[in-house]
């Protein structure tokens, strides 16, 4: 394999990773919006809820744009 067709492999399945991760991003903020705790979302990934709190609690969604995003924690 040509060093060009690794590379360009290399950039296809970053891209493809992005995507799937902003779409479970999404769907975990939809959870969170839908009244899930943390343990049933966890579940849902496969973690404890603790470890899916730990990743997901500063994401926010919102229902009128669509939009998700992470909110980070304010400065002590």
């Amino acid at each position: 394999m040509s060093k060009a067709r690794a590379l360009k492999k290399l950039e296809t399945a970053s891209g493809r990773l992005a995507a799937m991760e902003s779409q479970r991003d999404m769907a975990v903020a939809a959870a969170m919006d839908a009244g899930c705790t943390w343990a049933e979302i966890g579940s849902a990934l496969g973690v404890s809820a603790q470890a899916a709190h730990r990743r997901f609690r500063w994401l926010r969604h919102s229902p009128v744009t669509g939009e998700t995003w992470r909110e980070p924690p304010l400065p002590v």
